[in-house]
């Protein structure tokens, strides 16, 4: 897949123009941001003098990191700084102060980038992963529409318990056996884990070994962890059910994912269960909440009352 050297935007092979500039085609497009497996990409934020109001502040930030150099003497001094991509809210909060300079440049892996590489793709995934409550499971997903066995949600190819998608590809044999294509769930797997390659989380091995480990063939039959996806058509002149793919039970798939970590989807069963004891344990507060002001209000109306009689007891003793 190639990438625009204008606008970092993807360009499918064949293709003569950039689909987001319009910028033309040629080698240039073809130099990526490359990750090397099992390393965190390293990014680079370099910059110059400046009458800006952030240069000061830019220069406070950098001093504060020990990779932080400075280069050439007077105006025509450079400063530079190199952190690893892990460190995504702090190249972003320097890049948004020197990032529209003349005299400045970014470079990840050694390579020119813009903003758009840190916030959109697999590091902008990435951010989002770190604010999540269970960090691990937000890539496996965390409802059963975004499932996934590969670890990583933004590879596009959840595990759906009612098929579709790569489960669709291969075929049936005549007895029946299903047979993936595991050649063409490569393929798709590599465009994807080429967009999201700079996502420190994402482990390219690890995505194409969970594939190696899928198997490839599988018979609903005699394997209680995959069905069979039916549809009615028409046969013969009779609409018939027949089956047209296989899915996997959802509560088994994890016997295919690498590691340690079991990821626990919610079923929308679920979240519905559970939003609907949360609303009858509101109420339930609520109307012990009422009833309490109720039963506060009639006993002070009782006080009141004897009150009244004590002090009417009083007057008529009196006369």
């Amino acid at each position: 897949m190639l990438v625009c050297d204008k606008c970092s935007a993807g360009i499918n092979e064949g293709s003569k123009f950039c689909p987001q500039c319009g910028d033309p085609v040629t080698e240039a497009d073809r130099v990526t941001i490359p990750v090397v497996d099992g390393k965190v990409a390293n990014v680079e934020i370099s910059f110059g003098n400046s009458s800006s109001q952030n240069f000061n502040k830019a220069i406070e930030i950098c001093q504060n990191i020990p990779s932080y150099v400075v280069s050439g003497e007077g105006k025509l001094s450079q400063y530079k700084i190199s952190l690893p991509i892990t460190e995504v809210e702090l190249i972003i909060k320097v890049f948004e102060l020197v990032g529209s300079w003349k005299s400045s440049q970014m470079l990840i892996n050694g390579h020119s980038a813009t903003k758009k590489d840190l916030t959109y793709y697999g590091v902008g995934c990435y951010r989002n992963r770190q604010k999540a409550y269970k960090p691990e499971q937000y890539c496996f997903g965390e409802r059963e529409y975004d499932a996934n066995i590969w670890g990583c949600k933004r590879l596009g190819m959840p595990v759906y318990e009612w098929g579709g998608g790569w489960l669709e590809f291969g075929k049936f044999d005549n007895s029946g056996v299903w047979h993936f294509d595991k050649n063409r769930i490569k393929h798709e797997l590599e465009i994807a884990l080429k967009e999201n390659e700079l996502c420190p989380a994402l482990d390219r091995n690890s995505v194409l070994e969970t594939l190696d480990k899928l198997p490839n063939s599988v018979n609903p039959k005699k394997d209680s962890n995959w069905q069979y996806r039916t549809n009615y058509e028409e046969v013969d002149g009779e609409y018939k059910e027949v089956a047209v793919g296989v899915k996997p039970v959802i509560r088994k798939i994890n016997k295919y994912i690498l590691g340690g970590f079991n990821p626990v989807w919610e079923s929308e069963q679920q979240l519905e269960k559970e939003s609907s004891s949360h609303e009858i344990e509101v109420k339930l507060r609520t109307h012990e909440s009422c009833q309490s002001k109720v039963n506060t209000k009639s006993s002070s109306s009782k006080i009141v009352w004897a009150v009244i009689i004590v002090i009417i007891i009083l007057i008529l003793a009196a006369m």
